[in-house]
């Protein structure tokens, strides 16, 4: 036999496995190896597929944000400038089921009264636990303030006074839910 015909009846015979291949299912492809830097992708459907945000992580028993929430000074109006923060927020609590229970605590600085400063992170909790049922977030949410009891810098300078202004997310298990009401 011919180089030629050898060569031709050897392309013949991929050509004909590869149209017998198409009709039989293929298997999944293995996911690559990440190095945990990546963004996470969630399907929902198998049309439509989520990003995480990168602004917003589950870390333990809290969900982390890497800019704050600003509030008008002296108040519990939010600052349109974090709306898409608040939305990746909605978006990380309403992708992730595995969290029934939120609680969201509002944080002053030391100016201003006690009394005034635990009124304030109060209400500015509560801010946020409707910002985010307006996103369409539905599992348990509570609010509440500590104030200026629980600082994260004890200096007196604008910076420090800026740090210890902020608002945490606490996911709350079942369990501490439940003790919680009873």
């Amino acid at each position: 036999m011919s180089i030629r015909k050898h060569l031709l009846t050897v392309g013949c015979a991929f050509a004909l496995l590869g149209g017998c291949a198409k009709d039989e299912p293929q298997p999944e492809p293995e996911p690559e190896p990440t190095t945990g830097t990546e963004t996470a992708v969630v399907a929902d459907t198998p049309e439509e597929a989520w990003t995480e945000p990168t602004d917003v992580h589950i870390e333990g028993d809290h969900i982390t944000i890497d800019r704050k929430i600003h509030f008008e000074s002296d108040s519990d109006v939010i600052m349109a400038d974090s709306n898409d923060l608040l939305d990746h927020i909605a978006d990380v609590v309403n992708h992730h089921a595995e969290i029934h229970h939120l609680k969201i605590i509002g944080h002053t600085d030391a100016s201003g009264g006690h009394a005034h400063n635990q009124d304030l992170s109060e209400r500015r909790a509560a801010a946020v636990m409707a910002a985010l049922q307006q996103r369409g977030v539905q599992i348990d949410l509570r609010s509440s303030g500590v104030g200026e009891t629980e600082p994260v810098c004890e200096d007196d300078t604008d910076e420090c006074h800026e740090q210890n202004r902020r608002v945490e997310f606490l996911i709350v298990s079942d369990e501490d839910a439940a003790a919680e009401e009873g």
